[in-house]
């Protein structure tokens, strides 16, 4: 059978184009379900694609999207109308292994995890801007994991530029640029590289440059106003030269933030370099405490800092023996310089 397509969920067993077989849908957001595709044998993701003010999306973008291929973009398998309707609908693989916004969850991953993510992600955006097009909702949740890899998903959000340069806005508040916060803001390339800066930000920090906890109003005025958290407030174990590329990528400006994904994803590599690695763990009745393992040479190490009313207490110290790192002595600061402080003490250690 033909399935009639609603507004609403579609229910389990529906058949679209006598192909596809509706299992359970996927998310919260928008309308991908898991599918049987009984022409391949196998489960794919589908995704609804019903017409934005009236139009339905170019077909033009739709067969591009089944066109592009890299290792970091989630590959899509068909481009299709469904039967008797101006809707669009694809098919991508199906990845079981969860998405970023989970995996960094609550205090971000390890710097050197998040970086190489952020590069990956950033290869994947380069591909579809290759192409004519923007990916214009790039953030954790659409970066699925395939094992130690990740790939860019929700391109059904591509559209291609206009001779301008621009695209109608969309995206979710969480990573949107400042210019496309305003209801008559667009999207661009520039807009883009600020949602995967805006994405790299989670990943090291489990945050987002404006707290998502806010209101949708709030958080519209405060990205429009380009008042954002900075990294190193939420995230001091970030190495200095990383949190600059990230601070580059979130410029109010765009044309102060790199050229494009790639020059971004080249930038965060190179500025993580050979440095230590952190992670972020929590003690309890500790402020904030991180690790870095075994690697390079270095020993694993892990700094702690405790506060009272009045201070704030870190010490660095080597995981296991619990001895102190030789030469960084214990610290103690007045709890107005005690982020300042921790900064300097982790970019001490190198």
């Amino acid at each position: 059978m033909v399935a009639r397509v609603s507004n609403s969920a579609l229910p389990p067993g529906t058949t679209v184009n006598d192909r596809y077989v509706l299992a359970a849908k996927l998310g919260s957001d928008g309308e991908v379900y898991a599918a049987f595709d009984r022409h391949l044998s196998r489960t794919v993701a589908l995704k609804i694609l019903r017409p934005d003010g009236g139009a339905p999306q170019s077909w033009d973008e739709a067969k591009r999207l089944e066109q592009l291929r890299s290792d970091f973009i989630v590959p899509v398998l068909n481009a299709d109308v469904v039967l008797n309707s101006d809707i669009r609908f694809i098919t991508t693989d199906l990845l079981p292994d969860g998405d970023l916004e989970a995996d960094a969850r609550p205090h971000g991953l390890p710097v050197t995890l998040a970086v190489r993510f952020g590069h990956e992600i950033a290869a994947g955006i380069g591909t579809i801007h290759a192409a004519g097009m923007i990916h214009r909702d790039i953030k954790p949740a659409n970066a699925l994991r395939r094992g130690d890899s990740v790939l860019v998903s929700d391109v059904a959000k591509c559209i291609l530029l206009d001779g301008d340069g621009y695209a109608p806005r969309d995206g979710s508040w969480c990573t949107l640029a400042p210019e496309a916060a305003p209801d008559h803001g667009d999207c661009s390339v520039a807009t883009d590289v600020y949602s995967l800066a805006a994405t790299v930000f989670y990943l090291l920090s489990g945050e987002y440059p404006v707290d998502h906890r806010e209101t949708r109003l709030r958080q519209q005025e405060l990205i429009s106003s380009g008042v954002l958290r900075d990294i190193s407030d939420l995230a001091p174990h970030v190495p200095r030269a990383v949190a600059t590329v990230i601070r580059r990528g979130l410029s109010v400006d765009p044309n102060a933030r790199h050229a494009s994904p790639n020059d971004f994803g080249n930038a965060l590599v190179t500025a993580m370099g050979q440095r230590r690695d952190w992670r972020r763990v929590t003690h309890p009745g500790h402020a904030y405490c991180a690790e870095s393992p075994d690697s390079g040479g270095r020993t694993a190490i892990g700094v702690c800092a405790e506060s009272t009313s009045r201070n704030v207490r870190m010490r660095a110290f080597h995981l296991g023996s619990g001895r102190a790192v030789a030469g960084v002595q214990e610290k103690i600061v007045n709890l107005s310089k005690g982020m300042a402080s921790l900064r300097a003490y982790f970019a001490g250690l190198g």
